[in-house]
């Protein structure tokens, strides 16, 4: 029974690595509100993304239930985060002949991004974000896409020790280099 069991789940893992097929690894490099990144995205699975991240951008800090994002183009703050993304409608995508280039669709969202603060700013501290968000990648072109998303998540600031509910809202523009 045991064999049989193994046997069973070995070929629905080989037919959901067929599956993903439809997504991509993808290496891109992107600028938008948030600044400017590097990100890979891995398939997980025939609907799932692991984006890893790291890049130049805005600050963050947290203060007795508030928060505030601080961006300085001449002084951007490093960042690196990871973001688990469950892109919904890809069949349906699929099924009205839509451009699924550079993984494009529509997605749910969740991502921690950690951010190394500045040492000669008050307001750019060593802070981590936690959001859920919904949001869409479009694929513009052969080699570029879009992507924004908006959600809600949790900041805590390793600076201060406060912690505060902040929203998030995200639009870039990538290249896609390999």
């Amino acid at each position: 029974m045991k064999k049989y069991l193994l046997a069973v789940l070995l070929v629905a893992n080989a037919a959901a690595g067929f599956a993903q097929s439809t997504l991509e690894k993808v290496g891109k490099v992107s600028l938008g509100l948030q600044g400017a990144e590097f990100s890979y995205e891995l398939p997980l699975g025939k609907s799932f993304l692991l984006e890893s991240t790291a890049g130049l951008g805005v600050g963050m800090e947290a203060y007795k239930n508030n928060y505030s994002y601080s961006f300085y183009l001449l002084d951007p703050v490093p960042f690196v985060s990871t973001q688990l993304k469950w892109i919904y409608n890809r069949e349906k995508r699929e099924a009205q002949d839509k451009n699924n280039a550079n993984n494009a669709g529509n997605y749910i969202g969740l991502q921690t991004k950690y951010s190394f603060g500045h040492p000669n700013s008050l307001a750019l501290n060593k802070a981590l974000l936690t959001d859920i968000h919904w949001g869409l990648q479009r694929s513009i072109a052969t080699k570029f896409t879009f992507n924004t998303n908006i959600g809600l998540g949790y900041m805590y600031d390793f600076d201060t020790a406060y912690g505060a509910i902040a929203p998030v809202l995200r639009v870039k523009f990538g290249y896609r280099l390999f």
